[in-house]
């Protein structure tokens, strides 16, 4: 039996889909932009349902908000900056798209505005879960390097999980990275959250905004504290060493859970991600001017891994990788 269902509710002209638990609780996939991670709504003790995403919430709000935001879409075939919208690989020099106003760069990948496929739904009792798909051709001379992108998430009310696989379906190797930008929210401004992080360098930008390559150690939040009036627009590395949120089961830096922990009085959200070889070992922290929700956006490395290539992935012809990560809720 079955406490689940898939619901079409387009938002304006884009599809969405939403996945219901019977009781209320619901996710919204906005399969026509980018894939987007758009809703995630948790009923109260009154059965008013509570969002701990932002997202959008009209038609128009996509066309006007998308570029800038990108809110909850998957950031594929790179996240971040690539410095000046080109790079250099195996000799050869590449021109993508500078698809920002405020900088000469290119951000975050080619499909955060295209639309993904719905490939398959199930759900039992205790769970759902949803598939999407596309597939980049490769047709641009910026990226010719074509790949198929697969999300599938599984969502039980108080948690979701997104499992993210790539595919190299062309004929040469494939440089590789990614990462998701959900912007979570608890129902009033950030300032009075407390905010956990794991034990992370920062990665020191140069006025382009660029990593330079030099990292720095950064406690500010080791251990919890209050976010306050700080505005955050940084990309911590995990550390690899041990730490009250970073969970190492060997020493070899593989199968690592990284927690980003947000606490209110009444309710909290703990934010993992798969750590560890060529997984999710960056997380970059956005705080809105309104204060009323925050990006925790894991990723596979600092921006422009094209360029400096430090943790890029290379995946040969036929290959895949899949990266996870997700988010639970509770009330304390």
């Amino acid at each position: 039996m079955s406490n689940f269902k898939l619901i079409s509710r387009p938002l304006g002209t884009v599809q969405c889909f939403v996945l219901q638990r019977d009781d209320g609780a619901e996710f919204e996939i906005l399969s026509g932009y980018g894939a987007g991670l758009n809703a995630w709504r948790i009923p109260d003790n009154n059965g008013k349902l509570q969002d701990l995403l932002f997202g959008y919430r009209e038609g128009d709000d996509i066309f006007k908000m998308g570029p800038d935001t990108n809110a909850g879409c998957r950031l594929t075939p790179f996240p971040g900056r690539v410095a000046y919208a080109k790079f250099n690989w195996n000799g050869n020099d590449y021109q993508l798209v500078n698809n920002v106003s405020w900088a000469p760069h290119a951000l975050h990948g080619f499909l955060q505005n295209k639309e993904w496929n719905l490939l398959s739904f199930e759900s039992d009792s205790e769970k759902c879960v949803a598939t999407f798909g596309i597939d980049w051709p490769g047709a641009f001379t910026g990226f010719p390097f074509p790949f198929r992108a697969v999300n599938k998430v599984t969502f039980t009310g108080e948690s979701y999980t997104v499992e993210s696989t790539v595919t190299n379906i062309g004929k040469g190797d494939l440089p590789y990275s990614e990462g998701w930008h959900p912007y979570y929210t608890l129902g009033e401004k950030i300032n009075g959250l407390q905010m956990t992080l794991p034990e992370s360098n920062l990665a020191i930008l140069d006025k382009a905004d660029i990593p330079t390559g030099e990292f720095k150690p950064d406690t500010r939040f080791v251990g919890g504290r209050l976010i306050n009036d700080e505005f955050i627009n940084d990309c911590f590395c995990l550390n690899q060493g041990e730490g009250p949120y970073v969970l190492k089961n060997n020493k070899n830096f593989e199968n690592i859970l990284a927690t980003v922990e947000l606490k209110s009085d009444t309710k909290s959200l703990q934010i993992w991600q798969k750590a560890g070889k060529e997984q999710y070992n960056a997380i970059q922290i956005y705080t809105p001017p309104d204060r009323m929700s925050i990006a925790i956006e894991p990723m596979t490395a600092e921006p422009d891994t094209l360029n400096h290539h430090r943790d890029l992935i290379v995946i040969k012809p036929s290959e895949s990788r899949t990266f996870v990560f997700g988010a639970k809720f509770q009330k304390r």
